[in-house]
């Protein structure tokens, strides 16, 4: 996943990321190991301020943090804080990685708004799938849209809408979403029962599957 994300969106050491999420949290794994890895640097908030908008806004514009990465409800109170001032003056922000909840169909040009050549990419999947699965870009929002696509599967990962037997569900009807590929974790450390339950081996294809 790590290594997909640095790829795709072209992390480098020139990039900044502002940790937002707590440590207990997935979406950390990237702000700690994925910027890391690609050569940058991890922001990190004052653990008195790590909620106040205006403290994000200082650290944005005073370190160059080019990558958000959050759950879509931060930058929506980040957007909300700043109201009609904008982007922090300095701040030079080209990617915002939104993941963890559904995205406001707003947010994604109230964001472009302030930057105009950002990119703003929904990203979904599991913790027991390393972090995320899907991507899509989100482009400029169709006003009759309700919400933002689920994405496609990163490399070397799939994703499946199953029904009850296994088998692909057809086009506008309820099933469940198994993902593979070679994020799956192995196991829930301790936990044989529910292990069994959530990661499974599909009858047919023989893919390893969480569900």
């Amino acid at each position: 996943t790590v290594q997909d994300i640095n790829a795709r969106f072209r992390i480098g050491p020139a990039d900044r990321v502002l940790a937002l999420s707590a440590l207990s949290f997935d979406l950390s794994v990237y702000d700690v190991f994925g910027i890391l890895a690609a050569g940058g640097a991890v922001v990190v908030p004052s653990p008195r301020l790590v909620h106040d908008p205006a403290h994000w806004s200082d650290l944005t514009a005073r370190h160059g943090v080019t990558v958000w990465n959050s759950v879509p409800a931060l930058l929506q109170t980040w957007v909300d804080d700043r109201g009609q001032q904008g982007a922090p003056e300095g701040s030079r922000l080209r990617l915002a990685m939104l993941s963890g909840d559904w995205i406001p169909v707003t947010l994604p040009d109230a964001i472009r708004a302030w930057y105009p050549d950002a990119e703003v990419i929904s990203l979904g999947g599991a913790t027991e799938a390393s972090i995320w699965s899907v991507s899509y870009p989100i482009g400029k929002v169709p006003p009759e849209w309700v919400r933002i696509p689920y994405g496609k599967p990163l490399a070397r990962q799939t994703l499946h809408v199953y029904d009850a037997e296994l088998m692909p569900s057809p086009v506008w009807t309820v099933g469940e979403i198994y993902i593979g590929g070679v994020g799956v974790a192995k196991e829930y450390w301790g936990e044989p029962q529910r292990t069994a339950e959530r990661f499974i081996t599909h009858p047919v294809t023989g893919e390893r599957l969480y569900r």
